[in-house]
C-alpha cells in the first residue's frame, strides 16, 4: 500500500512538471476572460453573492456549480491572474494522474501495467487542451470526481465481490458496508456538478462489474444477475436522468444547441462517425491537434459506411475476445459509452471534434492496450526488458509532444498560428487569431485575419462584426459604416449591428442618426444595458432641450444599473446625470457619490475625477450639461 502511494505521487509530481511551464501562460481569448476578466462574480472570489451566483448561474451554455466554486476558491487567494488559473488545472490534472493509477491497481492487482497507463493518459497530448485551457477547468475537475467515484465503488465491491456471483443474496447488496457505495454516488453528483459529461458513469460501473471486478461472467449471464447489477445502480442512473434532462434543458434555453433545420440528420451521424474512429487515430499519432476542428462541409457517403462497416469490425472483434481478454471488450465499450455525449448527434457547437472530449473516453482504450501489450510480452523471451524499454520510449515521446503541444497554448496568438496552419479555410481560427491580435494591439494583423475569415465564411456575422467594430476603432470610419450597413442588410433585426453602428455615428458626430440607432436597438433588446447606458446619457445631457428627457433617461439608466447590478462606475455616473435633469437633485447627489466611491474602489482614476466633477454641479443643483 505505501509502495502504491509512492508511485501515485510520483506519476502526479512528473506530471505536474510537464506542465509546470502553464504558470506562465496568458489568457486564450476564447472564452477565458468570460470566466476571469470579465466576469466580477470571479473578481470578488468567495462572498456570498458570488457564490449564489455559482449555484444559479449558467456559465457559457452550462450550469456547472462546482467548477465556478472552483473558480471562486483561486480567485480568492490568487486573484484573477492567469498563472493561478493555470496552475490549479495542472494540478488537478496531475491528482487524476495518481488517482488512475490507484484505482487500475485497486481493479487488477497489477502495479507497473498500471502505472503505465496512467502515465499514458496523463502525458499524452491529447491531455494538453483540457489542461492548458483555463476554462476547461470543468474537464479536470469532473475527471477528478469521477475518479474518486469509481475508486469508492471499487472499494465497496471489492469487499462483497462473492455476493452476486453466487447469486445467494440479501434483499440489497447496498446495505452490507454502504458507505463506500454512498460515497460514491456522492463523488458522481459532484462530477455531473462539474461537467455533465459524467452522465455515462452509471455504463461505466457496468462494465467494470464484467471486468476487472468479475462480478459476472460470460458464463453467467442470467438475468437475475444483470437485473440486479443494474437495479444497484438505481440511484446512479436516477441522477443520470437528472441531469441529462438539466443539461438539455440549459443548452436549449441558451441557444447553445445546433439546430436540426440548420445541421440535419444525415451530417451528425457521419460526423459521429468519423469522430469515433478520429480520436482513437489520434491516440496512436498525436500531431496536428488543433483548439478548434471545423466541421466538414460535405461527407463522402462511401467513406462512411466503410468507417461504419470498421467501427461495428473494432465492436464485434472485441466481444469475441470476451472469454479470453475482457479488458478489450471494456477498454472499447469504455469510450464508445463516455465518448456517446460529445460524439455530436446533440452538436453543441460549431467544432467537429475537441481534444478535450476524449479526457475520460480514452481511459478505456489506454487501459485495453496496456493490458494487450503486456500480455503479448509476457510470452516473448526477453519480454520483460524489452515491455519497460518500449514503455519508457513511448512515454518519452509522449512527453516530448506535450511540451511541444503546451507551448502553443502559451497565448492566443501562437495557438491560433497554429490553428490556422494545420486546419487550412478554418473561419473560426481566423477570427480568433484576429481577436489575439487585436487584444495585443496590433490592429491590422487583426484587420486581415478578420478579413480572411469573412471571405471564408461570409454568412458568420460575428465575424463581420468584430470587423466593422475593428475598422471603427481604426479610424476607417467609411469602411466600418459599410460593413455595418452590409450586416443590417443580412440580418435587420440583430440589435448588436444596430448597437456597433450607433457607436459609429456617435463617434463622428452625427448625434441624431445615432440616437435613432440607440432607440432601434433598445427596441429590439430591452435589456442591452450598453444601449440604455448610451441613449440615457444622450437623453440626460444633450446641448438641445428638445431632444432631452429626463423621466425617460432616469428609466433607461436605473434599467442598465439593475441589469449590471449597480457595479459599473459610467452607468452610476449616467444614473446621476438622468437624475438630475429629471430634478432629483438629492437622488443624483447620493447616485454621483456612490459612482464616486465605486470608481476609488475599482481604481478608476479619470472616471472617479470626472464623477467628483459632476457630483459637485448636483450641489449647486446644475445639470450635466449645462
Amino acid at each position: 500500500m505505501r509502495r502504491n502511494w509512492i508511485i501515485a505521487l510520483l506519476l502526479a509530481a512528473l506530471t505536474l512538471a510537464l506542465y509546470w511551464p502553464v504558470r506562465q501562460f496568458d489568457l486564450i481569448h476564447f472564452d477565458d476572460p468570460l470566466l476571469l476578466t470579465e466576469c466580477p462574480e470571479v473578481q470578488a472570489g468567495l462572498t456570498w453573492a458570488s457564490v449564489k451566483w455559482a449555484f444559479t448561474s449558467v456559465v457559457i451554455a452550462n450550469w456547472q456549480p462546482v467548477t465556478n466554486l472552483s473558480f471562486l476558491a483561486v480567485s480568492q487567494f490568487f486573484g484573477i491572474a492567469p498563472g493561478a488559473h493555470h496552475l490549479a488545472n495542472a494540478i488537478l490534472h496531475a491528482a487524476n494522474a495518481g488517482l488512475l493509477f490507484l484505482l487500475l491497481r485497486r481493479l487488477t492487482n497489477f502495479t507497473w501495467r498500471s502505472a503505465a497507463a496512467a502515465a499514458i493518459f496523463a502525458w499524452h497530448p491529447l491531455r494538453v487542451e483540457s489542461v492548458a485551457w483555463i476554462a476547461e477547468r470543468k474537464d479536470v475537475l469532473c475527471a477528478f470526481f469521477f475518479l474518486l467515484a469509481l475508486l469508492a465503488y471499487a472499494r465497496w465491491a471489492k469487499r462483497d465481490e462473492c455476493c452476486v456471483m453466487r447469486e445467494k443474496t440479501a434483499p440489497s447488496r447496498i446495505t452490507h458496508h454502504a458507505s463506500g457505495f454512498w460515497l460514491a454516488l456522492f463523488f458522481f453528483a459532484l462530477a455531473l456538478l462539474s461537467k455533465p459529461m459524467a452522465v455515462t458513469l452509471p455504463f461505466v460501473l457496468l462494465l467494470l462489474d464484467l471486468w476487472p471486478l468479475k462480478r459476472f461472467t460470460i458464463y453467467d449471464l442470467r438475468f437475475t444477475i444483470c437485473k440486479r447489477l443494474a437495479l444497484e445502480k438505481g440511484p446512479f442512473f436516477a441522477l443520470m436522468l437528472l441531469f441529462c434532462a438539466v443539461t438539455y434543458w440549459v443548452q436549449h434555453d441558451y441557444a447553445a444547441m445546433t439546430p436540426w433545420e440548420k445541421l440535419g440528420l444525415a451530417p451528425r451521424v457521419a460526423n459521429a462517425i468519423s469522430s469515433y474512429l478520429a480520436y482513437p487515430a489520434q491516440l496512436f499519432w498525436p500531431l496536428n491537434l488543433a483548439a478548434i476542428y471545423p466541421f466538414p462541409k460535405s461527407y463522402d457517403v462511401t467513406q462512411t459506411v466503410l468507417k461504419a462497416a470498421l467501427l461495428l469490425a473494432v465492436s464485434l472483434g472485441c466481444l469475441t475476445q470476451l472469454a479470453r481478454r475482457p479488458w478489450l471488450v471494456v477498454g472499447w465499450f469504455w469510450y464508445l459509452g463516455t465518448a456517446l455525449p460529445i460524439i455530436g448527434l446533440v452538436q453543441v457547437g460549431e467544432q467537429a471534434m475537441a481534444d478535450r472530449y476524449t479526457y475520460l473516453p480514452l481511459i478505456g482504450p489506454v487501459v485495453a492496450l496496456v493490458w494487450t501489450a503486456a500480455e503479448f510480452f509476457s510470452r516473448q523471451r526477453g519480454g520483460k526488458i524489452i515491455s519497460i524499454a518500449t514503455t519508457i520510449l513511448i512515454l518519452s515521446a509522449l512527453a516530448a509532444l506535450s511540451a511541444r503541444q503546451l507551448q502553443y497554448w502559451r497565448n492566443t496568438i501562437a495557438l491560433f498560428e497554429h490553428n490556422v496552419a494545420v486546419t487550412p479555410g478554418n473561419s473560426s481560427a481566423q477570427f480568433t487569431l484576429g481577436l489575439g491580435f487585436e487584444h495585443a494591439g496590433d490592429t491590422n494583423r487583426a484587420i486581415v485575419c478578420y478579413r480572411t475569415a469573412k471571405m471564408i465564411e461570409p454568412r458568420e456575422f460575428q465575424n463581420r462584426r468584430s470587423l466593422a467594430s475593428l475598422l471603427a476603432k481604426a479610424g476607417s470610419f467609411a469602411a466600418a459604416e459599410a460593413e455595418y450597413q452590409s450586416l443590417l442588410a443580412d440580418e435587420p433585426t440583430e440589435y448588436l449591428d444596430h448597437l456597433g453602428l450607433a457607436g459609429l455615428l456617435a463617434a463622428q458626430g452625427r448625434a441624431d442618426e445615432s440616437r435613432v440607432e440607440l432607440n432601434e436597438t433598445v427596441r429590439l433588446n430591452p435589456d442591452c444595458f450598453e444601449a440604455l447606458n448610451n441613449l440615457a446619457w444622450e437623453l440626460a445631457t444633450s446641448p438641445r432641450a428638445e431632444i432631452r428627457d429626463g423621466p425617460r433617461a432616469v428609466q433607461l439608466a436605473q434599467h442598465a444599473c439593475e441589469l449590471t447590478q449597480f457595479r459599473k462606475t459610467i452607468f452610476l455616473g449616467t444614473l446621476a446625470a438622468a437624475q438630475a435633469e429629471a430634478g432629483k437633485f438629492d437622488d443624483a447627489i447620493a447616485t454621483a457619490q456612490r459612482a464616486c466611491d465605486l470608481a476609488a474602489k475599482n481604481g478608476e482614476t479619470m472616471l472617479l475625477q470626472k464623477n467628483r466633477e459632476l457630483l459637485a454641479r448636483y450641489r449647486q443643483h446644475q445639470t450635466a450639461q449645462e
